[in-house]
Order: C-alpha cells, then sequence, then structure tokens
C-alpha cells in the first residue's frame, strides 16, 4: 500500500516534469501562487522537489484578499511553511471594491490576477487540476459558451497580452484532485480550509458537491475525458485562430478591417475574424447575437455609421472599414499648460498627445514655449488658416478631408494659444504657427485609445 502512495507520488512529479519540460528555461523563475489549500500546497512542494532538476528558481506569492475572518491566519501559515522550506515567500494585501451587481468572487479573482501580473517572475504557477478543468469545461457548457471558452483553462497564457508579464503555467491540469490528496499524504504536508469552499451558493461549488457526485457513479473517469476533451476543443480553436490571422491579413491594414472584403468572406468566417481580432486587442467577447447583427448591419446605406458598443468598447464603422476602440471620453478637460511638456500629454479617458521634433515642419518650437498653450475639446464653429495667403478653414471641413472616423474627432485634442487655435493634430497647423525652413518645430500626433492593427 505505501509502495503504491509512493509510485502514485512518482507518476503525478512526472506529470508536472513533462508539463515543466514543455515551457520552461533553465534559470526561468517560477512563482507559485499560494493560497495555503491542499492543492497549491502540493504544487509547490512539487516544484521544490523539481527546482534541482529543472534548474529553475522558485518562490511563492500570498494574496490576503482580507474578506474572511481567519485571512491573517492563512497569510501567516503560508510565510512560515515557505520559511522552514527556505523558499522566498511575499504577500500582496489587496482591498475589494465590488460595485453593484459584480460577483465577490470574480472581484477577488481580477484582484488576484492584477497581484500576479506584478510580479518579476517569468512564470506564475497556478494549482488548477483536472478536476478544476473539468468543472470549469461544463460551467461553459452551462453558459452556452463558444469554443475560446469550451477550450476551458490553457496549461499556459500570458497574463497581460498587451503588456510584458508574466505568463500563467498550470502544470497540475492532468491531474486529478483524488491524487493530489495522497501527495499530500505520502509528503506529510498541512493545509487551510476555506470554508467558502462548501458554499453551494456558488456555481462550482454546487457542481463540486452535488453534480460531480452523481456523475462519478456513472462515469468515473469523467474528469479525465472532460480534460480531453478541453484539449482537442482548444486544438480546434487554434486552428481557427490561424484562418482567422490568415483572413485578417487579407482583409485589413492600418485604418481596420475592409468591410467588403470581410463579407465576401462569409459570415462564417467574417465572425471568426472579428471574434480573433477583438481578442487579439485585449478586449471581452461580446454575444453571439450582437455580432450577427452586427453583419447585418454591413449591408446598410455607405452614408450611414452603425456602431456595437458592449464592456466599454466599441465597434464602428467609417468610410467602408470597421474599426476597433475602447470607449472614449469625449468631455475630457485638460488644465492650461505652463510650459509645453518633454514627454506625451496624458488625456485621462481619452488618449494621448505626443510630439517629434521636426525641421522646417510642424508648429514652431519657439511659439509652444512660450505659454498661454491650453488643449481644449471641439465646440464647433473652429476655423484656422492652414495655408498662408489662403482662406480660413472649418474644422468640420478639414475634419471630412481628413477622413478622421467620428468617434475620433469627438475627443481629439485642439492646441490653443491664448484665443487662437494653432494647431488640429494629425489634421492641420495654422500658417501664423507654422514652422519656417530650417526652423525647429514639433509635429504633434493624438493617440486616442484605439485598437489599431495588431497581430
Amino acid at each position: 500500500m505505501a509502495n503504491s502512495r509512493k509510485q502514485l507520488l512518482a507518476e503525478v512529479q512526472n506529470t508536472v516534469w513533462r508539463a515543466l519540460q514543455r515551457r520552461i528555461q533553465e534559470g526561468d523563475h517560477l512563482c507559485v501562487g499560494l493560497s495555503g489549500g491542499l492543492d497549491s500546497m502540493v504544487l509547490l512542494a512539487l516544484l521544490q522537489t523539481l527546482a534541482p532538476r529543472g534548474a529553475f528558481r522558485l518562490s511563492a506569492l500570498h494574496v490576503n484578499h482580507q474578506i474572511h475572518p481567519e485571512a491573517q491566519r492563512w497569510q501567516e501559515f503560508c510565510q512560515d511553511y515557505c520559511r522552514e522550506q527556505g523558499i522566498p515567500c511575499s504577500v500582496e494585501r489587496v482591498t475589494l471594491a465590488r460595485e453593484p451587481g459584480e460577483s465577490l468572487e470574480a472581484v477577488a479573482r481580477t484582484a488576484r490576477y492584477a497581484a500576479y501580473a506584478r510580479q518579476a517572475a517569468d512564470f506564475i504557477a497556478l494549482a488548477h487540476h483536472q478536476d478544476d478543468q473539468a468543472e470549469t469545461l461544463l460551467i461553459q457548457l452551462l453558459r452556452g459558451a463558444g469554443l475560446p471558452g469550451l477550450s476551458a483553462m490553457p496549461e499556459s497564457r500570458l497574463l497581460d497580452p498587451q503588456s510584458p508579464s508574466p505568463r500563467l503555467l498550470r502544470p497540475l491540469l492532468q491531474v486529478a484532485r483524488r491524487d493530489l490528496e495522497v501527495c499530500a499524504e505520502v509528503l506529510h504536508l498541512h493545509w487551510v480550509q476555506d470554508p467558502s469552499n462548501d458554499q453551494r451558493a456558488y456555481v462550482r461549488n454546487f457542481l463540486r458537491h452535488a453534480v460531480a457526485p452523481v456523475i462519478n457513479e456513472r462515469f468515473p473517469s469523467w474528469t479525465a475525458a472532460l480534460g480531453r476533451s478541453a484539449r482537442l476543443i482548444a486544438q480546434a480553436q487554434g486552428l481557427l485562430d490561424v484562418l482567422a490571422q490568415q483572413d485578417f491579413a487579407a482583409c485589413a491594414d492600418a485604418r481596420g478591417i475592409r468591410v467588403l472584403a470581410a463579407m465576401a468572406l462569409g459570415e462564417d468566417r467574417a465572425t471568426n475574424m472579428l471574434r480573433w481580432w477583438i481578442r487579439q486587442q485585449g478586449a471581452p467577447s461580446c454575444h453571439q447575437a450582437q455580432l450577427q447583427d452586427w453583419l447585418r448591419q454591413a449591408h446598410a446605406a455607405d452614408d450611414r455609421m452603425p456602431e456595437l458598443s458592449w464592456s466599454g468598447w466599441v465597434l464602428g464603422r467609417f468610410a467602408g472599414y470597421w474599426q476597433l476602440h475602447q470607449a472614449i471620453d469625449g468631455d475630457w478637460v485638460m488644465p492650461p499648460l505652463a510650459h509645453w511638456p518633454e514627454g506625451a500629454i496624458q488625456i485621462p479617458g481619452a488618449g494621448r498627445l505626443v510630439h517629434e521634433p521636426a525641421m522646417g515642419s510642424g508648429v514652431r518650437l519657439e511659439l509652444l514655449a512660450k505659454g498661454e498653450i491650453s488643449l481644449r475639446r471641439r465646440q464647433g464653429g473652429e476655423r484656422l488658416r492652414p495655408r498662408l495667403g489662403g482662406p480660413t478653414r472649418t474644422l468640420r471641413h478639414l475634419f471630412q478631408e481628413s477622413s478622421l472616423p467620428p468617434w475620433w474627432r469627438d475627443a481629439l485634442p485642439l492646441v490653443f494659444r491664448g484665443e487662437a487655435l494653432i494647431c488640429v493634430p494629425g489634421v492641420a497647423v495654422d500658417a501664423a504657427a507654422q514652422t519656417g525652413p530650417g526652423e525647429p518645430g514639433l509635429q504633434l500626433r493624438w493617440e486616442p485609445f484605439y485598437a489599431g492593427r495588431r497581430t
């Protein structure tokens, strides 16, 4: 009996080792998300035994959510264990701010993953196991999720695709929880018990305590079977992503996706490409019904500019293109500038105004350095003279000629000196403010919260 339990421990170690070999390199830093529960304690202990073989550095992070009376005791338990084992352990205490309608579980997860993203590590190792994966797939099926959701939890992914961050690593996804319990006993581990894991009000706990035992009576290997299904679905989604990337390369340019080219693909491929593009920008997915309605609007008259809005993002159509961007605050207000700053000017909720040195073009540098400069939103009726000796032009006509989409125009910062409009970034510079031949100037460019072409 003892030998069989030690043999099981060796099999689990080998499973974890194979997962590490697929991802890590010598010298990598692995940080374990350590809650103090059985799963994460076993993962930390297993990685500690494998660290010499893999030549990786090991540490732990405990996130204290400060929402349970025992939270401080759990934190100290993790710190004491790591101190005894000689494993570096850091703690992040997070404060949860829940909006009306938000679940505490979701808010806690967001805060926890934000803490993971702040770590100076190559990988954040999490103890999600085979049973967690099966439960996730069931939950996604019951929610009517598409293939990305049914792929469940990947073994590894970037925490934040839009910025440098550690990768998540889940080396226990092919290990059943009952096997982790055996490993904990063989390794003589102790752990903490979170009573919230028994509260059936949470969907995952309900499946674990009320549904899983019933399924297990007839299908004892169901968690392994659903784990295989999730992997197969992930492979299928990977192939669809490759197709979407190819379609995007054929249908898109710096202005967005060409509507006619996208619709020529057919509804299914166009939808697949849109879903891929939305994920690439870090935007949350939108419902299938919303995308289907959006594709129907692709056939609307050319002078119409429909928009699809969800979760702080907007998909719009303008001048024959689909353009994706974050919702922009068109009501921003900026205080006057005492002097022109060296770096970009951040406009809260809208974007940033950047500049580049230029000789003989742009706005005269000495004019900006004199002060009395302010950034203002468009109010209507603004005019400037883009050509010396030429007529003054309204902003409306300049915008039309520049083919700027309406959502871009509404929050574009206009540069004034005193009460005189001297520059519309990316559109025109007033003749009186233009740099002469051989004079130093600045080219001003506005970068709104815009999801341009990223692959």
